[in-house]
């Protein structure tokens, strides 16, 4: 009998789900077996039936850190007026920043209606507001974001609370709670950063609408809030236990009855290209890239992987069985252009299969532009698809390796599981395990595009 993880059942905020059961059809997680460790990067000191403590200290050490690293990055990047060179700038800021399975986002102690950090309020969830010490797909697209279009840390501040609320219409001023977040991308964030003036969808207006396509979503975020009640401890975080009981009961009865316009259903389309038009497939069952197409997309860009929610299937049951809500977003990461030179590392292609034994392993293999110059279409995103608890590091010969164990005498490392670049096309077109897993998952239908402007 297939196992259902009850970190799926609350849907915490994050858009690339784990595979929790034997086959799943899952996205950026495609392993067998697999179950998520919902505590790493997360510091609890305890954890009950209503509720978590977070390590205030913790907390606040990772607030302080994170906002010291993106001042040195707004500083850094001053200078550089164009936005593909910035994002790729902070591509290479961000890279290798471990993935986060829980707790990467929520509102920290954060006072609702200030625009800029200022400390001492209760919230439902109280993990820090962004974060740099790990990061998942939505959080990563998020900060870097607000460092493309910030000059300083208030800016910055300003900026991540626009970019990262106004589900709830903003009410009476309030920007910082935790209904209030763009919990869904294709309803919230898309059309409240659209309205900022910061997304654009280049498909409704260029070449690209000859390649489009359409998808429909009923969100019901009114359900999605009483599914995550069916795992308190996981979605009431708080920085002191005396708050954990009442903020659970908020939780519980405010949220219940949550009164703001599309909340109970709201039915919304989603343009994508398809990935047949991206990734041609080829008579000997490989795949080459409509170079053509690929060359129309406008950069710099969010990309967002899109989704049939009536064939997203997790263990056997429907993505909207699990969360209360269909959805047709699921992954989103950053592009931008980057050109080589002969003889260039473009990446590091991670490659995983399973040994005789059943137990998986991974292969590191530099993929070198072997032409004059080499111009890709470069997608960075947080990604949770290589075997959990695998380790990232540099080897005495100079080559990286993806593997569970560490060797003696490595020191610097982190997690498989990380802030990594790619082509798109190589993205799209990976193959794991012995199979195309994206290509070949018959829910995952192509991409949706909003150009940075």
């Amino acid at each position: 009998m297939k196992k259902i993880s009850a970190s799926l059942l609350i849907y915490l905020s994050t858009y690339s789900f784990s595979a929790i059961a034997n086959n799943s059809d899952s996205g950026d997680m495609y392993f067998s077996g697999y179950t998520p460790d919902i505590t790493k990067y997360s510091a609890h000191l305890k954890s009950d039936r209503d509720y978590s403590v977070l390590d205030a200290f913790l907390t606040q050490q990772t607030i302080k850190h994170s906002r010291s690293k993106i001042q040195f990055i707004l500083n850094a990047l001053q200078d550089n007026q164009n936005k593909n060179a910035r994002i790729a700038f902070i591509a290479d800021q961000l890279r290798d920043i471990p993935y986060i399975f829980t707790g990467a986002i929520g509102e920290s102690d954060w006072q609702p209606a200030s625009s800029t950090y200022q400390p001492g309020a209760l919230h439902i969830k109280q993990d820090p507001a962004y974060r740099l010490d790990g990061l998942d797909c939505q959080t990563f697209v998020q900060v870097a974001m607000a460092l493309l279009y910030s000059k300083n840390i208030d800016e910055f501040d300003q900026n991540i609370l626009k970019i990262s609320y106004g589900a709830a219409g903003n009410p009476a001023g309030e920007i910082v709670h935790f209904y209030n977040r763009n919990n869904f991308v294709e309803s919230d964030w898309n059309p409240i950063n659209q309205r900022n003036g910061w997304l654009t969808d280049p498909t409704l207006k260029s070449n690209l609408s000859a390649y489009a396509a359409v998808t429909h979503a009923t969100i019901t975020r009114q359900n999605w809030f009483l599914f995550q009640q069916k795992n308190l401890s996981a979605n009431v975080r708080v920085l002191n236990e005396t708050d954990g009981s009442a903020m659970a009961k908020r939780f519980m009865t405010i949220y219940s009855n949550l009164d703001y316009p599309n909340f109970d259903s709201e039915m919304v389309a989603t343009t994508y290209i398809p990935k047949e038009k991206i990734a041609v497939r080829q008579a000997d069952g490989s795949y080459q890239p409509d170079q053509t197409l690929l060359d129309m997309i406008p950069t710099p860009a969010v990309v967002e992987i899109v989704r049939d929610t009536k064939k997203w299937n997790l263990g056997g049951k429907n993505i909207k069985d699990l969360i209360g809500t269909e959805l047709s977003i699921s992954h989103m990461g950053l592009l931008y252009r980057k050109t080589f030179q002969q003889d260039d590392l473009i990446y590091r292609k991670v490659s995983c299969n399973y040994d005789n034994q059943h137990q998986k392993i991974c292969a590191v293999t530099p993929v070198i532009c072997q032409k004059d110059h080499c111009d890709e279409l470069m997608f960075l995103h947080a990604t949770d698809a290589r075997p959990n608890g695998f380790h990232w590091y540099k080897q005495a010969d100079g080559n990286y390796a993806c593997s569970a164990n560490v060797p003696p005498g490595i020191t610097n490392f982190t997690e498989c599981n990380r802030v990594e670049e790619q082509p798109l096309f190589d993205y799209l077109t990976d193959y794991q395990y012995g199979s195309y897993w994206y290509m070949n998952s018959p829910s995952i239908i192509g991409i949706h595009l909003e150009q940075l402007i």
